[in-house]
């Protein structure tokens, strides 16, 4: 587990720097605002290296001939395979993001995230799905004053 728990921090370490540069090119404030759309990315960014490297010191002071508490992946279990699920789900989410703009990309995420966690009511899927995009429009368009991406299509 101890060359696992060190694998995961580097590309985690990696990830939140290809974040927080990626983050840069949104801009540091908003007009009358202290944040700008690129602020909390990075912050995230920042605080993903911090917890990554906290992980690889707990890995690197590991005895190596300590009896490990946990078992190996089993990476055909059930959890395993929701955790593939979900990976697709994020990707595929990106890529609407990108074409389709984050409004139409959060329809998609919302119930399927849900669904993949077994949610099947109906009717819960689409109250959570209108109250999320509610609470972002609030907080980040109306409070905030940023703009959030339409997509290539949607310009």
């Amino acid at each position: 587990m101890k060359k696992y728990d060190l694998g995961v921090s580097a590309l985690l370490i990696v990830l939140a720097l290809l974040m927080i540069r990626s983050s840069l090119t949104l801009g540091a404030a908003a007009s009358g605002t202290a944040m700008g759309s690129g602020v909390w990315p990075a912050m995230l960014g920042v605080l993903l290296i911090v917890l990554s490297v906290i992980m690889a010191a707990q890995a690197a002071l590991k005895k190596n001939g300590a009896p490990e508490s946990a078992a190996p992946f089993d990476f055909r279990s059930a959890g395993m395979k929701r955790m593939v699920i979900l990976f697709g789900i994020l990707l595929l989410f990106a890529v609407l993001i990108k074409l389709l703009g984050f409004y139409i990309a959060i329809l998609f995420l919302v119930p399927a995230v849900m669904r993949l966690l077994g949610e099947k009511r109906l009717w819960m899927n689409a109250a959570l799905t209108i109250g999320i995009l509610a609470f972002v429009y609030l907080i980040f368009v109306l409070l905030l004053d940023l703009k959030l991406t339409g997509g290539l299509l949607f310009g």
